[in-house]
């Protein structure tokens, strides 16, 4: 028998209004999609290793030392206390210091950056910076003084938590990319060099087009670094 036209309308209500109902549950059962970015990391965690850890060797020795009265902390590589490079940071910026450790140099020259920014102290995905302005002061062993453009460009990102062989077991890592670059030329991976630091143990490996080296035992002589040309005077 066929119902009344106002009653299978109203069936139909029914059904869609149980479809539509049944919708809207399955909708609020999901979990909300995630829009937000990752939440930033503080840099200095991972470039800033635990006191314990260091010294280090692997295919070469090295040190860490850190100076919290002026936010300063310096690597001596090589087991040779007039081999270090030094870096330093405030609240927004991890700055390159000095490198006092040139591939080759047995004489005692350095360099230091006008500029010098190397990390922002927060970090979230990936990051860029090309800082086109710099100078590079460069020193003599008698610390006399000259100076250049050097432009150059940075990127850095998180790595997430592997295996890192050594005695530094599962940790994440940051990498910073470091390329410096003629003024006016366009970027070549030849120049590229990359830092990687574990969270909690600091600055682990370092490799470019020239090679590689790994410092990520535990163990070597602790030896502290010379001073560096203009340091007296801060």
């Amino acid at each position: 028998m066929r119902l009344p036209f106002v009653a299978r309308l109203s069936r139909r209500c029914v059904r869609l209004l149980v479809v539509l109902i049944v919708a809207v549950a399955s909708a609020c059962a999901r979990p909300p999609v995630q829009t937000q970015p990752d939440a930033p990391i503080d840099t200095l965690a991972f470039v800033i290793g635990d006191g314990a850890l260091w010294p280090r060797r692997g295919t070469q020795l090295q040190q860490q030392i850190v100076n919290l009265a002026q936010r300063e902390v310096c690597w001596v590589k090589y087991g040779n206390p007039r081999a270090f490079e030094c870096w330093r940071w405030d609240d927004r910026w991890i700055y390159h210091e000095v490198d006092h450790a040139l591939d080759g140099d047995a004489a005692g020259r350095s360099y230091s950056f006008s500029d010098g920014r190397w990390l922002p102290r927060r970090l979230s995905r990936t990051w860029t910076l090309d800082v086109r302005r710099n100078r590079e002061i460069d020193y003599a062993p008698d610390c006399r003084a000259s100076d250049r453009p050097f432009p150059y460009r940075l990127r850095a990102y998180i790595e997430p938590a592997r295996d890192l062989g050594g005695d530094l077991g599962s940790r994440r890592t940051l990498v910073l990319e470091y390329e410096p670059y003629a003024p006016g030329a366009p970027p070549t991976p030849a120049t590229r060099e990359r830092f990687h630091f574990a969270e909690g143990a600091g600055w682990y490996a370092w490799d470019s087009t020239r090679g590689a080296a790994t410092f990520d035992r535990i163990g070597g002589p602790s030896i502290t670094r010379t001073s560096r040309c203009g340091e007296s005077a801060k």
